[in-house]
């Protein structure tokens, strides 16, 4: 899109314009300052400036030519009149047009009135995003290459702290665009090198209703060369200074990129071993208090298990720890006595691990080009594979031991609870295979751009997870009393072959179509009036099959999406046109969209805001929003998996247990309902090059807020009894962490980015006079949170739960008041240093008893990577197997700082160990990276 400007000065003409006359030809004498104009350099013009066209008087002088242009020129400043419309975009190209008319049908007459006008059309930046809005963050080639980063990726990961948005339900990534355009998939642009990538936008939340998307995201844009060429190959290694939980990851790349051609062939594969509790030696919580790995017995009938181990003992024995034996000993009471009323506690921290193993494969590939002179195209293929492996304890099992049988030294019917060591661990797999088609088209029809998205995306994922043995056989031969089976020895291995499996199989097909036009309608007094309208259809059919128990249930979905979306920016005040000039520049925005959502029906969202721009270096962005989401299909109808010996705190007994945590879909889900309001302040420090700072306020309010709740307190077993199983003993056994419909949620909080970035030494002269180039640097970047409230109504009635003053929905304690992360580096002449360090508030979370509360503390990790582009490096830029080799060596958590927990006791419940809060602890990350 172009912008036509009204000029009458060639001082005001931008660099490399294109003067020509469409009128009747003049003498030399009088063409000359056209001629002159045409020559001239040019700088950025002033808009709404009155113009004399002096600059070619004096120029003009010089060669003589005064008296014969000077009757023209007289009649030109006296005619002309001027208006100036000027585009906020950045111009790379303009091309100007002059018009001159005379009065006399004779064009050499020095008395014919004659006018100048010099129209200049300003030609938006390759690769710019839509409208006017000022990036919260830019970053630059140089700055890109001093993050250390290997790919598009892993510097959208490592700006992830600036891309954070406190809008919406949270958890969100940001919008991601590739030159100024949607794409897609993320798929499309991650495996790009860092070279490839010339600057990066980051936009807030308003630029994201310009594409189609709603105002809960912030938006990227990254910005590529027009040409480069290149084959990368990786090699990175990974191990924690504690030992164990290595990864190693392999990747290769091809990219090429030449103008809107564009092609990048990628493959990814990591392997990340295991790391068992035992390695960190992390003691498992105990499970319903009475599993262990020699077992206890209790009575059958919930009495005292003998009266005559009651008179050894001298009281009534409910349990009793049992003695390992030799296979062929006969147990006697005197063996039992030693641990009456002392359960045994122990477990096998083997049987456990804290971080799974993982594989996983990506295949990645894009081809993009002009396929019509005004329309572009893009393909986008990808494969994922990825297998799962945890522990997830031992083997364990309730027996029925009768008086009769022969191993039993008691009067009643006992039961036997133990950990089955002799056989290995329980096991969770997981299997993952997901498919990714991407085509997007783009192009113009006259001052409009449009954008069509399509993609399709199948997953199937496979859970298979053991819950326990299958302990029938055992159990029969000891009804019949074998004397061949001591229950207080080791069992064979063969009677322990059998496990009893939950299975879960989802597979997901979601296909969508988008479009997206945008451009300007009409003209107000203070500038074009632009609007996006975008049209998505989304469709997505969801089969899952569960077994529990033996029991096999089937749920599927079919979901049609469609959704019409419409934004409009509105200008209404602008110094630079004379309109409402007291106010600077003023926007008004709004926004709707509407949503048919098979099962719930029509939802809405309704917003609007104004950006005020009172100066030109500060702008003040303000909205609210009005909007309904339905839940994902996935919260709808996942399988129904079982996972067994999940440790988690019970906040309503003060203790560690381990439980079976039942996960899936909740079919009963409603819609959400949110109210949002957003306050923002954006300045680029005038006295400070490169220097820029955000900082926004949001407030939102959410009614039948979607939670899972995993961690009983009293609060919330109150609100959700049904979720929380206890057995007679009231010890906590079950935990169903399906996802369900709380009353409301409210929060505010307000966040804030600085970023800070210059070259080491800029371009000019030193004191020889000598030119000298920019080289080098330096950048920081500090970003902070502080939540000001959040609090979620469980059900109504019941009083709010605050997670800022002791309150929990989740295992991990309360919501950090303040969070803080300052990333600061600094690159020259092949070297580069990069420091990240990150911390945020420590929280508690009350229980019923005071002794029962959790405290967390505070935690502050600081990362640090360095890392050599060896053909960069003084005298080795002439070694050409130096050239793009680079070498990292990042250490993560460089002091090995954890989150520590304690009770109102001062000890530290099971499942809270500093080694169980975070198992890898101090990593450290070697690198090698060739690209040619």
């Amino acid at each position: 899109m172009t912008t036509p400007v009204s000029c009458h000065n060639p001082g005001m003409v931008p660099g490399n314009a294109c003067l020509h006359s469409a009128s009747a030809p003049y003498p030399l004498s009088e063409f000359m300052p056209v001629l002159l104009l045409r020559a001239l350099p040019c700088r950025p013009f002033t808009p709404s400036r009155s113009v004399r066209l002096i600059a070619p008087t004096v120029l003009a002088s010089a060669f003589g030519l005064v008296s014969a242009i000077q009757p023209a020129l007289a009649q030109s400043a006296a005619s002309t009149s001027t208006s100036t419309s000027t585009s906020t975009s950045t111009s790379t190209s303009t091309s100007t047009s002059t018009s001159t008319s005379t009065a006399s049908e004779n064009p050499q007459t020095p008395s014919s009135p004659k006018t100048e006008n010099i129209d200049v059309v300003g030609h938006k930046a390759r690769g710019e995003a839509l409208g006017h809005l000022k990036p919260i963050m830019q970053i630059k080639a140089d700055e890109i290459r001093a993050y250390g980063v290997d790919s598009a990726s892993d510097l959208l990961t490592a700006i992830s702290p600036e891309t954070r948005s406190g809008r919406g339900a949270g958890g969100s990534g940001p919008v991601i665009l590739l030159n100024g355009k949607r794409v897609s998939g993320m798929q499309e642009l991650q495996d790009l090198p860092f070279e490839s990538i010339d600057h990066v936008e980051i936009f807030t939340e308003e630029e994201a209703l310009k594409y189609g998307y709603s105002a809960t995201q912030r938006v990227v844009n990254i910005i590529t060369v027009e040409h480069f060429r290149a084959f990368r190959t990786r090699l990175s290694g990974t191990t924690s200074t504690d030992g164990g939980g290595e990864t190693g990851a392999p990747s290769i790349s091809y990219t090429k990129l030449d103008g809107e051609r564009r092609i990048n062939l990628s493959a990814r594969y990591s392997d990340q071993a295991e790391l068992k509790d035992s390695q960190r030696g992390v003691v498992p919580a105990r499970a319903s208090g009475l599993y262990a790995n020699a077992g206890n017995v209790i009575a059958a009938n919930g009495g005292s298990l003998d009266p005559t181990l009651d008179m050894l003992a001298g009281t009534p024995v409910t349990v009793a720890g049992a003695p390992l034996l030799a296979s062929s000993q006969i147990p006697t009471l005197q063996d039992f006595l030693p641990y009456a009323n002392l359960p045994h506690s122990n477990g096998d921290a083997s049987a456990y691990t804290l971080q799974p193993s993982v594989q996983k494969l990506t295949l990645n590939g894009v081809i993009a080009g002009q396929i019509f002179k005004t329309v572009t195209s893009s393909l986008n293929l990808t494969y994922t594979r990825q297998d799962q492996h945890s522990l997830q304890g031992p083997a364990r099992g309730i027996l029925t031991l009768p008086a009769s049988n022969p191993f039993s030294p008691f009067s009643e019917d006992s039961l036997l609870y133990r950990n089955f060591t002799e056989t290995s661990p329980l096991r969770q797999k997981v299997h993952t295979e997901t498919a990714h088609a991407g085509l997007k088209f783009d192009g113009d029809v006259g001052n409009w751009k449009w954008n069509s998205t399509g993609s399709y995306d199948r997953s199937e994922i496979t859970t298979s997870s053991q819950t326990g043995l299958n302990l029938q056989t055992i159990q029969t031969d000891l009804t019949d009393g074998s004397a061949a089976l001591n229950p207080f020895s080791a069992f064979p291995a063969s009677m322990l072959s059998q496990r009893t499996l939950n299975t879960g199989h989802t597979t997901s097909n979601n296909g969508q179509i988008s479009g997206l036009m945008s451009g300007n309608v009409f003209a107000l007094p203070a500038g074009d009036v632009a609007t996006s309208l975008s049209l998505t259809g989304a469709l997505t059919d969801q089969n899952a099959v569960s077994s529990v128990k033996a029991v096999r249930s089937y749920s599927h979905i079919r979901r049609d999406v469609g959704t019409f979306q419409f934004n409009a920016d509105i200008p209404i005040a602008n110094r630079n046109k004379h309109v409402l000039s007291f106010l600077g520049k003023l926007d008004g925005n709004v926004n709707a969209a509407v949503n048919q959502v098979s099962q719930f029906g029509t939802l809405g969202t309704i917003g609007g805001g104004v950006t005020w721009a009172p100066l030109s270096w500060v702008q003040f962005p303000f909205s609210i929003t009005n909007s309904q989401e339905a839940p994902t299909a996935s919260q709808l109808v996942a399988p129904t998996i079982q996972t067994p010996n999940v440790t988690t705190y019970d906040y309503v007994t003060g203790q560690s247990v381990q439980v079976t945590s039942l996960s899936g879909g909740n079919p009963n889900l409603k819609a959400t309902s949110r109210h949002e309001i957003s306050l923002g302040t954006l300045i680029t420090l005038p006295y400070i090059t490169g220097a820029r700072l955000h900082v926004n306020y949001v407030h939102d309010t959410t009614h039948n807020t979607i939670l899972s709740l995993p961690t009983a307190t009293a609060a919330i077993e109150s609100a959700f009894p049904d979720r929380f199983q206890r057995n007679t003993d009231g010890i906590l056994e079950s935990v169903d962490i399906r996802p369900v419909n709380a009353d409301s949620e409210s929060r505010s909080e307000w966040n804030a980015t600085l970023s800070f970035s210059q070259p080491l030494q800029g371009s000019g002269t030193d004191r020889h006079g000598k030119s000298k180039k920019a080289h080098g640097r330096i950048y920081l970047v500090a970003t902070q949170v502080w939540r000001l409230q959040d609090t979620v109504t469980l059900r109504s009635g019941l009083p709010a739960i605050n997670l800022l003053r002791g309150g929990t929905i989740s295992g991990l304690g309360g919501q950090p008041r303040h969070e803080m992360e300052l990333q600061g580096g600094i690159y020259d002449k092949g070297i580069g240093v990069r420091l990240v360090g990150k911390w945020q508030a420590g929280t508690s979370t009350l229980a019923s008893s005071p002794s029962d509360s959790l405290y967390f503390s505070a935690l502050g990790t600081l990362d640090a990577t360095v890392f050599a582009d060896l053909g960069e490096l003084p005298h080795w830029e002439d070694r050409k197997w130096a050239k793009n080799f680079r070498l990292f060596l990042s250490v993560d958590n460089v002091f090995n700082e954890r989150i520590h927990v304690h009770n109102g006791k001062g000890s530290t419940p099971a499942g809270y160990q500093p080694a169980f809060m975070d198992p890898l602890g101090r990593t450290i990350t070697f690198s090698i990276r060739k690209t040619v």
